[in-house]
């Protein structure tokens, strides 16, 4: 009997795991409870923000897909995991059972700043992505003034520089940029930190970026409040200033789902709900329960004066599918192989007609290769690669495009490793 592997969401994390399984073995039963309806590619929905892309452009409906790839599909959110059991719950009131779970749900979003999520905008959704163009429309008739930003434990930065920089490119093209003031204030030490300690040159290239763009920035603060017209952040001395604010967008910060919350703290970290795995991404508790994805718990690169997470980029999610695959099919074979992820990161942050790529590999310091690359060429790379991975969800193989693009024979960059003991945290070393 084929044994189960129950995957909770349909995101990057979800599906890369369940291709690799489909393509590694034929013994196993796939479901992947999710309750999305769709695929959307996270990356874009900056562009779906701004009208540069249009929701069908970058999704795909998962109903008539999964079944094509031997993938069953239960289009429900998860209610409750039972770790002793060996079952999960759905909020539709199914009961899954499983023989191996892995936990890629995507995490909760939390507005910490008071009024943040009454009277600000967010585009880490494809519905918040898709309210905030209906603000943008109306902004462009009466602009004013733009704050973007990060509240304090943000660990996805990319996109608010994305939104920055693309504002400023559509702000120009319709002749109002004069009008908009644009600033942006983050709890990041600096600009260009992206919450991995920075990446080369990436502070003093984020500077100029915005010099020649005129946008102010205001770095290691907390944003605390947001009200009509204005947003109120405090500096390490605990001085309040505002900043006036016709539109807002700032980035939340992660934590796990309530589903997640419901497995209790041996699988939920403590500090930030986030699922418990060693470095190869498994639940030191529950050997038979891994995690993929942002809604897994990596300590911060760094300390900082006001607290930044660690970003999970698609590269990353990738390398922890690939690995959480193979490890499941060494387990169920008895195998004690046991395989870690690289953890490398590519960030490519769009700004309308040029683009700033940045490669770290390893996310953690010290760091084996750097990389860092503007121009034209970038921006339509990033569109290609949009299109490009959409191909890949859709015929259903989700192969690491470095390791087919030979990033692992020019830089000796492995997706995964072979490695002896899985304790440790994720991104140390074998």
């Amino acid at each position: 009997m084929k044994k189960h592997v129950v995957i909770l969401g349909g995101g990057i994390g979800g599906l890369a795991t369940a291709y690799n399984l489909k393509k590694l073995s034929k013994d196993f039963r796939v479901t992947i409870v999710s309750g999305r309806p769709y695929f959307g590619f996270t990356p874009s929905y900056p562009h779906l923000a701004l009208g540069w892309r249009r929701f069908e452009d970058i999704s795909l409906p998962l109903t008539g897909l999964l079944p094509r790839h031997g993938i069953d599909f239960v289009n429900e959110d998860g209610e409750s995991i039972d770790p002793e059991g060996n079952r999960i719950k759905t909020k539709g009131g199914k009961t899954l059972e499983y023989d191996y779970l892995v936990i890629a749900t995507g995490p909760k979003l939390v507005f910490g700043a008071e009024g943040q999520e009454k009277y600000s905008a967010s585009i880490c959704t494809a519905e918040h992505a898709i309210e905030l163009n209906k603000k943008l429309e109306e902004f462009y008739k009466n602009p004013g003034p733009v704050v973007v930003g990060a509240i304090p434990g943000v660990s996805c930065f990319g996109p608010a520089y994305e939104f920055a920089f693309m504002l400023h490119h559509e702000l120009k093209k319709r002749g109002i940029r004069h009008k908009v003031p644009i600033a942006y204030i983050t709890s990041e030490p600096y600009v260009g930190h992206m919450g991995l300690g920075g990446v080369g040159p990436s502070r003093r290239l984020m500077e100029d970026l915005m010099a020649e763009r005129s946008i102010r920035w205001v770095t290691n603060v907390k944003i605390t409040k947001v009200e009509p017209g204005k947003v109120i952040y405090e500096d390490m001395e605990g001085h309040t200033y505002e900043a006036h604010a016709k539109l807002s967008m700032l980035m939340p910060r992660f934590m796990g789902p309530e589903v997640v919350q419901s497995a209790g703290e041996k699988v939920a970290n403590p500090t930030n709900k986030m699922v418990v795995v060693n470095k190869c991404f498994q639940n030191p508790t529950y050997k038979n329960i891994f995690g993929v994805g942002v809604v897994t718990a990596i300590p911060p690169v760094e300390q900082t004066p006001i607290p930044t997470g660690a970003p999970k980029t698609g590269m990353m999610i990738e390398q922890m599918a690939l690995a959480v695959a193979h490890n499941i099919v060494n387990d169920a074979r008895n195998n004690p192989d046991r395989y870690v992820p690289s953890l490398s990161a590519i960030c490519i942050a769009d700004m309308g007609g040029d683009a700033m790529a940045f490669f770290a590999d390893p996310v953690l310091p010290p760091r084996s290769n750097v990389l860092y690359k503007k121009g034209m060429l970038m921006h339509y790379i990033k569109s290609a690669f949009e299109k490009y991975f959409l191909w890949k969800v859709k015929h259903g193989d989700m192969t690491p495009w470095f390791e087919e693009k030979g990033l692992e024979l020019l830089l000796k960059v492995h997706p995964i490793s072979l490695c002896s003991d899985c304790s440790g945290t994720p991104g140390s070393p074998c």
